[in-house]
């Protein structure tokens, strides 16, 4: 049961990096001009931090999807 239920957050939790990873695929970069140039909300913020780690975020959300399936095999 415990074994089952720590697969399937890595899994979940491994394809929420890989859909924040294909963010900049389908959003451009949120860009502001002038003196407040930061996010203005949240999903903006979100969409700045998927646009300079992409890689890194698809690493990690790789890694935790395959060690759900091998990490915790019955």
């Amino acid at each position: 049961m415990m074994r089952k239920m720590a697969s399937q957050s890595l899994l979940v939790l491994g394809a929420i990096f890989i859909i924040t990873a294909a963010l900049p695929l389908f959003f451009n970069y949120p860009y502001r001009d002038g003196p407040q140039s930061g996010p203005s909300n949240v999903w903006e913020l979100v969409q700045m931090f998927a646009h300079d780690s992409w890689a890194s975020l698809l690493i990690m959300g790789l890694l935790l999807s395959i060690a759900s399936r091998f990490v915790f095999r019955p």
